[in-house]
This record gives C-alpha cells, sequence and structure tokens, in this order.
C-alpha cells in the first residue's frame, strides 16, 4: 500500500467529505441526481474530437454490476452501480474546447469551464469543470502541495487569461496549457477525489449504492472515461501507449487503461460487498497506472522540445514545454514522496525557462526513475518512445 499511502498522506479528510451539491457548480460527493444523460460509451475513444460514442444499457460478465432502478449503463467496459447519468456528460464539455482555442475564443472556452453544458443535475443547475477546480475542499490534497487553495483553477485560469505563469505568452502557450489542463490535470484530479472520498465513506461503514462509497467510485470512471472517452484523460492514455508502444491487443487501447479498467472494476465490486482492503488496492493500482501514463506524456513533450530546437522551431518548443508542464502536474505531488528530483523536471517546463535550457526527455525519464521503482513500475510498462 505504498503508493496509496503517498495520496492519502496528501488528503484532509474533513466532515464535510459527506453529501454535497452546493450550488458552487459541482457535485461529486453522492449527490444522487439523476441527470438527463445515458450512461453508454465505448472503450476506444483514441482521438481528441467529439469522442461520444454508444453503448449497452447493461452488460455481463466480469464487467457487470449489480442491477437496480436507477442505474447508469456501460461505458467502455465498466457497469455503473448507481445513478451517474449527468456526471458521465461532464466530459463532453471538452469536446469542443479545442477548435474554440484554435480560433483563439479564450471567452468561449472560459464560459465552458465556468459554467457548465452538459451535465445538469436533478435540480437543474449545471456541473461544471471549473466548478470543481475552483473548490478548495477537494480530496486531492494538490492545495496541500502546491500551497495555494485552489491550484487547478490557477493553472488554467492563468492560461486563459494570460497571467501568473502564462503571462507574456503567445495564444499557442496558453491555448496548451488550457486544454491539456482541463483534460487531463483537472479531471485526473477529480477522479482521485472520488476514489479518496469513495475510500473515506467505506472507512466510516457507508456504502449505500446511491449515495455512499459505490457512488463516488463509479464518478470516478465517469469522469475518466464518460461518454465522450475521446475527449477525456482516457484518450491522453491511449495516445501516450501509441508513442511508446504499449497499447494492449488491440491495437487501440492502452495497456495503463485496461489496468485502470480492471482496477475500477475490482473497487466497485469491492465496496459493494463492502471490502474495504480490496477497494483500497484497486485504488492504488488505478493511481500506478495513472502515473505511468503521465510518466510518459512528460518525457515524449521534454522530447518534442529537443526536436523542436533542431529544427530552428523555437516557437513550437515553447508550446511543447507547456504542454509537458501541463501533463507533469498530473503526477508532480504523487511521485514527489518517492525520491523523484522534482526540481529539474520542473526547471525543464518552467515556461520562464528557455525551452531545452535544462534538459530534454532522458532527464525526465531519469529524473522519474526513483518513483517507478518505489511504485513497482518496469520499464516494460513505460515502454519505449517512438
Amino acid at each position: 500500500m505504498r503508493l496509496l499511502g503517498a495520496v492519502m498522506s496528501l488528503m484532509l479528510f474533513a466532515a464535510a467529505c459527506g453529501d454535497d451539491d452546493s450550488n458552487s457548480g459541482v457535485t461529486e460527493l453522492g449527490s444522487g441526481s439523476s441527470g438527463s444523460g445515458s450512461g453508454s460509451g465505448s472503450g476506444s475513444g483514441s482521438g481528441s474530437g467529439s469522442g461520444s460514442s454508444s453503448g449497452s444499457a447493461s452488460s455481463s460478465g466480469s464487467s457487470s454490476a449489480p442491477a437496480e432502478v436507477g442505474v447508469t449503463g456501460e461505458d467502455g467496459g465498466y457497469a455503473y452501480a448507481s445513478n451517474v447519468d449527468s456526471h458521465v456528460l461532464v466530459v463532453q464539455d471538452i469536446c469542443g474546447i479545442g477548435d474554440l482555442l484554435d480560433a483563439g475564443d479564450f471567452d468561449a472556452v472560459a464560459a465552458i469551464y465556468s459554467d457548465g453544458i452538459n451535465s445538469v443535475k436533478s435540480d437543474g443547475s449545471i456541473r461544471s469543470i471549473g466548478g470543481f477546480a475552483s473548490r478548495d475542499d477537494r480530496n486531492h490534497g494538490l492545495d496541500e502541495y502546491y500551497g495555494t487553495p485552489t491550484p487547478l483553477d490557477d493553472f488554467v485560469t492563468a492560461a486563459l487569461e494570460g497571467t501568473g505563469m502564462f503571462a507574456g505568452q503567445s495564444d499557442a502557450v496558453r491555448a496548451q496549457g488550457v486544454e491539456k489542463g482541463i483534460q487531463n490535470q483537472v479531471m485526473v484530479a477529480w477522479v482521485v477525489h472520488e476514489l479518496v472520498t469513495a475510500l473515506t465513506k467505506a472507512a466510516e461503514g457507508n456504502f449505500d449504492i446511491q449515495s455512499g462509497a459505490v457512488h463516488n467510485w463509479d464518478e470516478g470512471w465517469a469522469f475518466y472515461h464518460g461518454t465522450a472517452p475521446g475527449c477525456a484523460p482516457y484518450a491522453t492514455g491511449n495516445k501516450r501507449a501509441g508513442n511508446f508502444g504499449t497499447l494492449g491487443a488491440d491495437g487501440e487501447t492502452a495497456v495503463a487503461n485496461e489496468n485502470i479498467l480492471a482496477a475500477m472494476i475490482q473497487g466497485r465490486d469491492a465496496l459493494v460487498e463492502g471490502n474495504v482492503t480490496a477497494a483500497e488496492t484497486a485504488t492504488e493500482e488505478a493511481i500506478k497506472n495513472i502515473v505511468v501514463i503521465y510518466s510518459q506524456a512528460a518525457i515524449r513533450y521534454a522530447s518534442l522540445i529537443e526536436g523542436d530546437l533542431a529544427d530552428g522551431n523555437d516557437a513550437k518548443a515553447k508550446e511543447h514545454q507547456a504542454e509537458g508542464l501541463a501533463f507533469f502536474r498530473v503526477i508532480e505531488a504523487i511521485v514527489a514522496p518517492e525520491g523523484v528530483d522534482i526540481d529539474s523536471i520542473n526547471d525543464i517546463f518552467d515556461l520562464a525557462n528557455e525551452p531545452g535550457a535544462n534538459g530534454y526527455g532522458d532527464e525526465v525519464r531519469a529524473a522519474l526513475q526513483p518513483a517507478w521503482d518505489a511504485l513497482g513500475i518496469t520499464a516494460a510498462e513505460i515502454g519505449t518512445l517512438q
């Protein structure tokens, strides 16, 4: 349980971890809202476009969950045990952001981020990605790590407005910070929050399907995959696996994503049965594979900087620096306790530094190696950059 201990040590388990459906825009803690969406989806979603897909309303076999009235269907091989009809629609908000950023319409993106579009709750209010990111009471531990109440929102807002670490950067650089920050930093933190909240409720004996540990666990998959996997963190896993030769047997799905799905199914079943220890093991496996994906991402974008500079394309190198920064921040707080030279990686991706001045992909790989060793991540799981 080394990894879980490192993650859990970041968390503040406040009494506010009960049911929470305030007007701040986000319901992550067992609201049991019915919403208006469906829980259908596919398991590939390796692109970055619309990403929406269809699937069955029920499933069988190892992915099946106990059937009951009001249960959302299945997404990408995961059958929900509770009703997360509206939660699975959150990732659809991300789908149109890329085109808006290409057009330089940061205001439109800011509106989607802050107000939301697709995830309508039972009371008619809309769940938004920015609503989650701007909360200072979430169980992801990043507030403690970065020493600021809302580090996720701080990052995305700085990129949207061209302030803070994005001050003076081009629109193209800011766009990368916005897109990767929303799809990856915020959404993965949301997943971690739900898994930690599920374990907290389980430890308290709250296994209610629609409002307890199981419901939060379901929300974790809704935010990692949902009905638009091509716009979710799930897509990043598949893309990076394609870059590193770590796709599964179908040639489309990352082995890391296959492992995360298996862990989510294991954890769901464990919580349905009231088995806290098995759910903790599943959480550790899911987070380990998140570390695999975003280690690959950090290495790749540091390596791209080297190629850009060799081609004389300083502007593209700066964009890739911003992407690498956003990707690395997904796992920075997780790997930091494991002996990683955090400063050396941050120096590579710090937008205040010239791209390439402090190293490239090899340096990132070397800096991350202690964490892989500590977490049991093998060279084969990371793969080789193609």
